[in-house]
């Protein structure tokens, strides 16, 4: 790591809503792909169906929503294929036990209903930030966490059609009202609007949990080159960080070949054939009474899941054992990287700027403040 001397502050500046983001002060968020959906209105409240304002009660109310022939059904009709469930101010929405603010809306196709939460950015937020990272961290981590988060859902703006982003790991984790908390709630107003941009466009901020020491490129593991990221040395934790080991049973190896259509016979042992610019594992081989076979970068990122890997730092600790470090893809902002360089005085744009190098800050003016 560099000297806490170093330059990392990158000019907070006001400017007008950028052209390449125009989803404005929302966001869609896919809570749920389901065959069925109850939706529990808490309060007062209104709907929309195929857009058209349909209905307005003072009563709360709940709404079991079913899926034939590509339609959505309430009490036996159908009604349409969409259907858009709002809630008055301090009247949230229900959904499979969490809930939401905003505007829930189920949307019928042939495999499912989606369920999508329509909300305010910032709102969204303070359902984000204390999922993806622990609401008693330095408050400078959890404000560069608002931002990365802010940043990465506004750049993905219509990116699925029918809605932003999910809420899962794939996405970003966003756990509706039942996850926010004070603190975190504070992080998000003390930065209210501001993003990271690259030349004039909203950077896609990733991030993940632990480096185990060092960061990794977007080209070393997505094949893309992206110039704010990029593989650097990363704090690290006096205790060692997030070590692992996983001893794998050769069936679940070859389950997951098997997926790839590969086949090596009953697996006798791995060996790291090569390693990326930060360390990580991009070929391993996998032997076999029936031969051996060489898995990509890619291919390794199929099977990791499967076979219990938090990253691709790793070392061989046996035939089959693997001893790691770090947990995630390594590209962009380690949160845990965050916290160590918070509690070492780093305030929150300096952490920001040593993650996404060759960027600024910049205040995305949607009216933010006043939807919230």
């Amino acid at each position: 790591m560099p000297g806490r001397t170093a330059r990392f502050v990158f000019a907070i500046v006001l400017a007008a809503l950028l052209a390449s983001a125009s989803a404005g002060a929302t966001v869609r968020v896919l809570l749920a792909l389901v065959p069925s959906a109850t939706v529990v209105a808490e309060g007062a409240h209104s709907g929309r169906i195929d857009g058209a304002p349909a209905f307005s009660t003072p009563t709360g109310l709940s709404w079991p929503v079913g899926l034939e022939r590509g339609k959505l059904v309430v009490d036996g009709h159908a009604i349409g294929t969409s259907l858009q469930l709002s809630g008055t101010v301090g009247a949230p929405l229900r959904f499979q036990g969490r809930r939401y603010r905003g505007s829930i809306e189920l949307i019928a196709h042939q495999d499912g209903i989606e369920v999508i939460n329509v909300v305010n950015v910032e709102a969204y937020l303070r359902g984000v930030v204390p999922a993806e990272m622990s609401a008693s961290w330095p408050m400078a981590a959890l404000k560069a966490q608002a931002v990365a988060a802010r940043s990465y859902a506004i750049s993905l703006a219509g990116a699925h059609g029918d809605y932003d982003l999910c809420a899962g790991v794939s996405c970003q984790v966003y756990r509706g009202m039942d996850a926010e908390n004070a603190r975190s709630d504070e992080a998000v107003r003390a930065t209210d609007g501001i993003v990271v941009t690259y030349d004039g466009r909203i950077a896609r901020t990733y991030y993940f949990a632990d480096s185990g020491g060092v960061t990794a490129s977007s080209d070393e593991v997505w094949g893309k080159s992206v110039p704010y990221l990029v593989a650097r040395p990363d704090a690290v934790s006096p205790t060692g960080g997030d070590r692992w080991r996983v001893t794998l049973a050769p069936g679940v190896v070859e389950a997951a070949l098997s997926r790839l259509g590969i086949g090596v016979g009953t697996v006798t042992g791995l060996q790291v054939l090569g390693r990326s610019q930060s360390g990580r594992v991009d070929r391993l081989a996998v032997v076999g009474t029936a031969g051996s076979a060489t898995l990509s970068r890619t291919q390794l990122e199929a099977v990791a899941g499967r076979w219990g890997l938090k990253s691709m730092r790793f070392t061989l600790a046996g035939p089959l054992s693997l001893d790691g470090e770090g947990w995630g893809h390594g590209v962009g902002m380690s949160q845990d990287g965050a916290r160590l360089l918070a509690e070492q005085g780093y305030d929150y744009t300096q952490i920001l700027g040593y993650y996404y190098p060759h960027t600024r800050l910049v205040r995305y003016l949607y009216g933010a403040a006043a939807a919230r």
